[in-house]
């Protein structure tokens, strides 16, 4: 699963869903006389961004294949495979492949996504690696140690294999209704009705949209530069305190946000803790409040037409009970 809730440090988490364990049904045939679109296979389908993915394939002229641990929910377009125990023959070839599931895993399936005749992968790894490099933190700092070495040994494996492998980073990635951070943000100020900030909270965000995210990776599947990684950041960069200002706008909420000094959120985070919707609440969240988390996306909008928006949600629907 992605990594646990992040609100108030306005960074990415690996955005992977599952470990990509292989069950389920049989690719679906063509019918007869049309011509069959061409197959892509997909790990970690159910996470968040397999959400946005699966029908921007089908929209794109692809047959969405799912290969993941139980039976996904999936768009009507996509189908799902079993690949069965071990690293046997697919049912038929599929030379296109994206792994949403978390990149530590990819490794894993290597030996797999070759015999299924794999001559592309698009992976999702995280600019967390970079974030969390040097956080005060040391399950952070495991995270950020395993996202770069993984993308070490995709990378190796992928040269060694002959696989065209194209590397994507997001930083915050968002829809503002279903997401880990910006959504949880809007559920505790409808809770609440304010939201604590560290100091000033000033350092600058790029939230990413969840569909500019699959859009990259629909157009990495054909892009011509391979062994690339590209960061994936969103179309504006705005303080964190601004952020969360526009989270109250689209609640149609005056904006209450509290600063508190930091040592009282070191104090409140184990008490957080106890609580399952916080226990991965760190206090090196609040440290980065004022750090700049921000990336250079110039490469994507070169080499995969990436046009990201800017920070925007949707307005919430009218409370069911005033």
């Amino acid at each position: 699963a992605e990594q646990g809730w992040d609100p108030w440090a306005g960074d990415a988490h690996p955005p992977g869903a599952g470990r990509g364990d292989e069950t389920g049904d049989r690719v679906s045939p063509a019918a007869p006389g049309v011509e069959p679109a061409p197959p892509v296979g997909i790990l970690g389908a159910t996470s968040f961004v397999g959400g946005a993915l699966l029908p921007r394939l089908v929209a794109a002229g692809w047959r969405p294949i799912t290969v993941s641990r139980g039976t996904p929910a999936v768009h009507p377009g996509a189908s799902h495979a079993d690949f069965g125990p071990g690293p046997g023959p697919s049912p038929s070839p599929i030379a296109h492949w994206i792994a949403l599931c978390p990149i530590w895993v990819l490794p894993e399936h290597g030996a797999r996504l070759e015999a299924a005749g794999a001559k592309r992968v698009v992976a999702l790894s995280s600019t967390s690696q970079f974030t969390k490099r040097a956080s005060s933190d040391a399950s952070e700092r495991r995270t950020a140690s395993a996202l770069a070495a993984a993308e070490r040994v995709v990378l190796d494996w992928a040269a060694r294999s002959g696989i065209a492998v194209t590397i994507l980073r997001p930083t915050l990635i968002y829809d503002g209704l279903h997401d880990r951070n910006i959504a949880m943000i809007s559920r505790w100020i409808r809770r609440w009705g304010f939201f604590p900030v560290v100091g000033a909270a000033r350092g600058l965000r790029q939230p990413v949209h969840v569909d500019d995210v699959a859009a990259a990776c629909v157009a990495a599947l054909t892009a011509a530069s391979a062994g690339a990684a590209y960061d994936l950041s969103g179309g504006e960069a705005l303080p964190y305190r601004r952020m969360v200002e526009r989270v109250f706008e689209a609640l149609g909420q005056p904006a209450r946000i509290v600063s508190l000094p930091g040592w009282l959120f070191r104090l409140a985070v184990p008490l957080l803790r106890a609580l399952p919707r916080y226990r991965h609440v760190t206090t090196a969240m609040f440290d980065r409040m004022d750090d700049d988390l921000v990336f250079d996306h110039a490469g994507a909008v070169r080499d995969l037409g990436f046009s990201p928006r800017p920070f925007v949600l949707p307005s919430a629907p009218p409370a069911a009970h005033p």
